[in-house]
């Protein structure tokens, strides 16, 4: 018996011993590198799994990220501000050597405004994290992750983007929760993307809340695969400021929660829309003229499930690009297969009546 002790007590002691050494390797693998001069300076110093911590103060500086693995935290107070700055983005990340890519990346705390396009821009980057941000008056996006994926966007804040908000574009496998977006054209888009998940947003004064859109002429033909979740999508009537004929955008109208544009295998569920001057919860195809840019594409909405959301109070000031459909709750332009619509709260819909046999 006393020998059976013994060598549990060796094991203990032998397992005690790995577990602190293997605490302690880990700990000196994790260095905080605290910037002094420069946050690209900071980055330039830090290895792969390094932190760069920003104290408060404002930073005018285009920074580049291009190593794995970097997390950028900026303490309460520190901004990143873009004006009068040649660069284009506040941050970059994306590797040197054309089509490799980045594998891990977070941003948290750090309030970026003014850049003349992004304030984020991610591209070709696996396994990002970007929350608890603020992304102010970034002209183009406010944050913008590309060709990336299995990515978490949430916590953040974000404004004045005269294109985008939060922008996933030609990515896969991407979660965005918990933000609070307002004063966008469009305020969160996934556009040739899939598996991206839209949840538990606050999505208020923005020209479209949400824009689940395909568009031709991009390395993916297809947006498919997009849950959108217990969000809130109120007076989405900022005036569409985009006048160029030659920018999508600029067809489409204000008023719009939920705009389902092409894409495929979209589910909406338990969101409140309301108060959106031309329509609630909207899906149609890809127009022709867009459409025939593009034989690879398919234009049509297929497979989109609407269900138990409450849509009220929207249509009552149409822009006059929603012709010619008319302003409603709930609005489909007949065109895809099995979409359907079921146990929605709302009052006026296009057609009167919609496909319920929802599985």
């Amino acid at each position: 018996m006393n020998n059976l002790f013994k060598a549990f007590s060796i094991l203990a002691a032998i397992a005690l011993f790995l577990t602190t050494e293997g605490a302690r390797a880990v700990q000196a693998q994790t260095h905080i590198v605290v910037v002094s001069t420069t946050i690209q300076a900071a980055i330039d110093a830090a290895n792969p799994g390094d932190t760069v911590r920003v104290p408060p103060g404002v930073y005018h500086e285009n920074v580049l990220v291009a190593k794995d693995n970097i997390t950028i935290e900026g303490s309460q107070g520190a901004i990143l501000d873009g004006s009068g700055l040649p660069g284009t983005s506040g941050i970059t990340v994306r590797s040197l050597t054309p089509l490799m890519r980045i594998n891990g990346f977070r941003l948290t705390g750090l309030r970026i405004q003014n850049y003349v396009r992004n304030g984020v821009i991610l591209n070709r980057v696996d396994h990002y994290q970007i929350d608890h941000g603020e992304y102010i008056d970034n002209s183009a996006y406010g944050i913008f992750p590309i060709r990336s994926s299995n990515g978490l966007i949430e916590f953040n804040r974000v404004s004045g983007s005269d294109d985008t908000g939060i922008y996933i574009g030609q990515s896969s496998d991407a979660i965005i929760r918990n933000n609070h977006v307002t004063d966008c054209t469009v305020a969160i888009s996934a556009e040739v993307s899939s598996f991206i998940t839209v949840q538990d947003n606050r999505v208020m004064d923005n020209t479209i809340g949400m824009l689940a859109a395909l568009l031709p002429g991009l390395s993916v033909t297809e947006t498919t695969n997009i849950q959108i979740t217990r969000n809130l999508f109120i007076r989405n009537n900022r005036q569409n400021p985009v006048s160029d004929p030659a920018d999508v955008l600029s067809q489409l109208p204000s008023g719009v929660g939920i705009l389902i544009f092409g894409a495929d295998h979209v589910t909406v569920t338990d969101n409140k829309v309301v108060d959106n001057n031309s329509a609630g919860i909207a899906v149609i195809q890809v127009p022709p003229a867009l459409a025939t840019l593009d034989p690879r594409i398919d234009p049509f909405p297929d497979h989109n499930k609407i269900s138990r959301n409450v849509v009220l109070s929207n249509g009552s000031n149409p822009d006059p690009k929603i012709a010619p459909f008319p302003p409603s709750d709930l609005l489909w332009d007949f065109s895809g297969t099995g979409n359907c619509w079921s146990d929605n709260v709302y009052k006026t819909s296009f057609p009167a009546l919609l496909p319920d046999d929802c599985p």
